[in-house]
């Protein structure tokens, strides 16, 4: 018998990326209403959806870069025979 979670995995998607797009795009559409003051009877804690998105985001591999972290440098690729390509 054939396992659903190999089913899942095959299709490139599992119900696990179906939630954390969900929760991200929900935490998103909750900000960006909060902070453009379209519904100014909407009381919420800001600070608990951000940490939604920032945590949604993250598990997507999506992270915020500050002005004090220094640029990464790509590696060095080095030929078969150990030198740098030119």
């Amino acid at each position: 018998m054939a396992d659903p979670k190999d089913n899942e995995e095959k299709d490139g998607f599992s119900t696990a990326d179906l939630v954390k797009v969900s929760v991200l795009i929900w935490s998103a559409t909750l900000l960006t209403v909060s902070y453009l003051g379209i519904f100014p009877q909407m009381k919420m804690d800001n600070t608990f959806v951000a940490s939604l998105l920032t945590g949604a985001m993250a598990s997507f591999g999506i992270e915020r870069k500050s002005a004090n972290q220094q640029k990464k440098q790509p590696p060095k690729v080095e030929t078969p025979t150990g030198t740098p390509p030119k």
